[in-house]
């Protein structure tokens, strides 16, 4: 079934492709009866668009929730926002209800928005994608051939040549940035720059330190001035200290064996903001998720969207983090994004987070206009289901027998 937005759009534009309402052109058709097939649909739509909504909380949303201290949702479809919702508390043992504008972690979700602020850098500068790191910052690699080849596009597709999640231990170990990064001259590559994927956290975390080399701005300024604030994501922030001294933030868990228990907010992954900084509320991520979907195109451009969605190199199942599941294909890393088809549709993209007592979800298709973003302050089980949960229940919203039921 075609949403709202497809039959809108093919009355507007004669050539737009209606193959989904209909086997004829929409040039086929007076404006009136396109006006008349909306009138028509729309209802059916809104009404299929709420059945998926009180199905995907039964069966999707709540079996998570009810496994943990308190979690936090946005859902859009046909490019509107049908669901946005808190659940549970902050804080085991307390009853301060989680709110949509509580902060939680979203841990490596972070790396969405330093590949938009890098899309940014390059329009606003005279840097491309394929300038060389080492035209603005001078990091020793242990082979300079290769070293000096890295470029942004290699940090954010995550395709160094260096070692997978190289350091990442000395992170854990609470060393400092700075400390790791000039140790990365003992790091040895597994190929060339651009010809594998290899995750990174330190190495990609570079991209702040260019950032700030061609703006004179510390990276969280940078965001926050191009991102945060024009897409009024007033909660977001960056840091341990912004996190705990805000009254209205989760608590992170973990399960003791039968229970959820409050532990320590780390500084590690702190350390590395563009990897892991950034700290945001479901309001905050409502307003990502639709300038993703290209709601905010004064920020983020659809060729830049473009681009930061394309895949760059071919990631397998495992390197993607997915259970087996029959339809995931062409999976690939894109800039600070996961992409891959399902079923046969194409263009969806992801990205998950975790630290220490807290897990995040992200997954939208721009072309389809849906999505969501979940995020929860414990581990549940089964979180990593969820996207490919929901794609399954997408799909089959206003089924036939769905619109049999309706009537």
């Amino acid at each position: 079934m075609a949403s709202r937005s497809t039959l809108e759009n093919a009355c507007v534009s004669p050539q737009s492709n209606l193959n989904r309402v209909s086997r004829f052109s929409a040039s086929s058709y007076p404006l009136f009866f396109c006006l008349l097939l909306i009138a028509l649909v729309s209802p059916l739509i809104a009404f299929g668009n709420e059945l998926f909504v009180q199905e995907l909380e039964r069966s999707l949303l709540m079996p998570l929730v009810e496994q943990a201290p308190g979690a936090a949702v946005v859902v859009v479809v046909d490019g509107e926002v049908v669901l946005q919702k808190a659940w549970g508390v902050k804080r085991q043992g307390d009853d301060t209800p989680i709110t949509p504008f509580t902060l939680f972690r979203i841990a490596s979700i972070s790396k969405t928005f330093a590949s938009a602020a890098a899309a940014i850098l390059i329009e606003e500068s005279q840097l491309s994608w394929q300038t060389p790191l080492n035209q603005s910052l001078n990091v020793d690699f242990k082979r300079k051939d290769y070293g000096d080849q890295i470029n942004l596009s290699h940090l954010m597709s995550q395709t160094s040549g260096l070692m997978p999640h190289a350091y990442t231990n000395l992170v854990e170990d609470n060393m400092s940035y700075k400390r790791i990064v000039d140790r990365l001259n003992r790091v040895d590559f597994v190929c060339a720059p651009g010809k594998c994927y290899g995750y990174q956290n330190v190495v990609f975390s570079l991209v702040g330190d260019v950032v700030e080399a061609n703006t004179g701005k510390d990276y969280a300024t940078f965001v926050k001035d191009k991102l945060f604030e024009p897409l009024n994501m007033q909660r977001a922030s960056f840091g341990r200290t912004a996190f705990l001294e805000d009254s209205n933030h989760a608590a992170p868990h973990i399960w003791t064996g039968n229970r959820w228990a409050p532990t320590r907010t780390t500084d590690h992954y702190y350390r590395i903001p563009p990897a892991a900084g950034v700290n945001a509320s479901i309001d905050d991520m409502t307003a990502w998720l639709l300038a993703q979907l290209g709601h905010e195109p004064e920020v983020l451009s659809p060729e830049m969207l473009d681009t930061l969605h394309a895949g760059v190199i071919k990631t397998t199942r495992k390197q993607a983090h997915y259970a087996r599941r029959k339809g995931i294909s062409n999976m690939h890393y894109g800039l600070g994004w996961r992409v891959f088809d399902y079923r046969g549709e194409p263009g969806f993209i992801q990205h998950g987070g975790y630290v220490r007592g807290m897990r995040s979800e992200m997954m939208f298709n721009r072309r389809l206009q849906t999505g969501f973003v979940f995020l929860t302050n414990s581990e549940p089980n089964h979180l990593g289901n969820l996207v490919f949960d929901y794609l399954d229940l997408y799909q089959k919203r206003l089924s036939p027998k769905d619109v049999a039921q309706a009537d």
